[in-house]
């Protein structure tokens, strides 16, 4: 029982005992306790003596209980009324050290109290002596609420360097998820600028591109241009002019522009000749092998078809004997085929001279510039001797040029 109120009273008491208004306040706390508890008692007191004998292990108990009560109250009482010697102990969980302050008790009420020792009463010594035993087992309690007190403090301490740990590893681990972060970033910027430098590398290459493109359709105007004027200052009555005329007025000129300008409008004419000659010949070849081709697609209906008479006749020779109208249909039928063979010789003959044409057409592919070409030389013989070596080179280059 003294345990259980001792364990009540341990709950009032601070962790700490670091001044003496705590412990005031706690001794007064004590006092009201066993006030209380001494008016129980009286109450208890007071009853028949009938209930205390049926009773009498159980009251027994009871009051020694009570007697611990009453010394723990006088205990405390007497503390009160004399001057306290106690020591206060301040833990921190940092440092692990322990701050300690005492206090000094006073000696000559100690000995006083050794003098008021001799005029007690027995009954007094066996509550001093009970006093003794509680005070020993309060100060057991005490220490032992201090050893608790401290593994607290040390627990506490180890928390919180725990606590202190999680913290770095928290810090440490966002830092290197910054980092990671940061380095995909830059990964990402990197390849964001090489995508973009690629990009504007193909564009300046197109861009280039299309600057040479327009550099060349600028200068094929220009030749083009230069081209019309030379044609300009031609004189359009030489549009009109034969070609015996162009190498007559070529024979008469004095000049080397003349004979320039008039040479420029015979290539002109002899290509435009040329042209349309070749559009006439291809025109003719297309002609020529459509026709052809018909023929060709003709012969083989024609095979087709002979292949068809020859089983309907081969199918008429088995049934002759049986029906005599069959015959005069196999007599038709033998006309018709003779009749289509005639067709398929004049086919293959007018294939075989289509053909030749084309060789022929393609032998005779230029008609008409060997007559032309022959025309220069006679017109140099009749020329001095300076302007007939200008006509030759003219003549040469001019022709190489047409024939090429």
């Amino acid at each position: 029982m003294s345990f259980k109120i001792l364990e009540q009273q341990s709950v009032t008491v601070p962790d700490q005992t670091s001044s003496e208004v705590q412990m005031e306040n706690w001794s007064k706390d004590v006092v009201q306790s066993s006030h209380e508890q001494e008016t129980i008692l009286k109450k208890k007191n007071s009853q028949p003596g009938d209930q205390v004998v049926t009773n009498s292990a159980g009251c027994m108990q009871h009051e020694h209980n009570e007697l611990v009560k009453q010394t723990v109250f006088e205990e405390t009482k007497f503390l009160m009324d004399k001057p306290r010697s106690f020591q206060v102990i301040d833990f921190y969980p940092e440092d692990g050290t322990t701050y300690s302050t005492t206090e000094k008790s006073d000696v000559i009420e100690h000995r006083n109290s050794d003098l008021l020792c001799d005029f007690m009463t027995p009954c007094q010594i066996t509550e001093n002596v009970d006093k003794d035993k509680t005070t020993s087992f309060l100060l057991k309690e005490l220490n032992i609420l201090k050893t608790r007190n401290k593994k607290l403090q040390e627990k506490l301490a180890q928390e919180g360097k725990e606590v202190k740990t999680l913290k770095l590893e928290l810090e440490l681990l966002e830092r290197a998820t910054e980092a990671k972060i940061a380095e995909k970033t830059a990964a990402l910027v990197e390849e964001i600028y090489f995508a973009q430098r690629e990009r504007d590398e193909a564009i300046m290459s197109r861009l280039q591109l299309a600057n040479e493109e327009r550099d060349e359709a600028i200068s094929r105007a220009r030749e083009l241009e230069k081209s019309l004027k030379e044609l300009e200052n031609i004189n359009p009555e030489e549009n009109d002019m034969t070609l015996q005329e162009l190498l007559n007025r070529i024979n008469n000129a004095d000049t080397g522009r003349a004979i320039h300008s008039n040479g420029a409008v015979i290539m002109d004419r002899i290509y435009k000749t040329k042209e349309c000659k070749e559009k006439i010949t291809t025109e003719e070849m297309n002609a020529v092998i459509e026709e052809r081709d018909a023929a060709l697609s003709k012969c083989k209906r024609l095979e087709q078809e002979l292949h068809h008479l020859k089983e309907q006749n081969q199918t008429s020779a088995n049934n002759m004997r049986h029906l005599t109208a069959e015959n005069n249909q196999e007599r038709a039928l033998k006309a018709k085929l003779l009749s289509m063979q005639q067709d398929r010789e004049t086919a293959i003959q007018q294939y075989k001279k289509l053909k030749e044409e084309i060789q022929t057409l393609r032998i005779y592919y230029r008609p008409g510039l060997t007559g032309v070409l022959q025309w220069p030389n006679l017109f140099i013989l009749q020329r001095s001797p300076g302007q007939a070596d200008v006509l030759q080179q003219w003549t040469s280059l001019y022709f190489s040029t047409a024939l090429a």
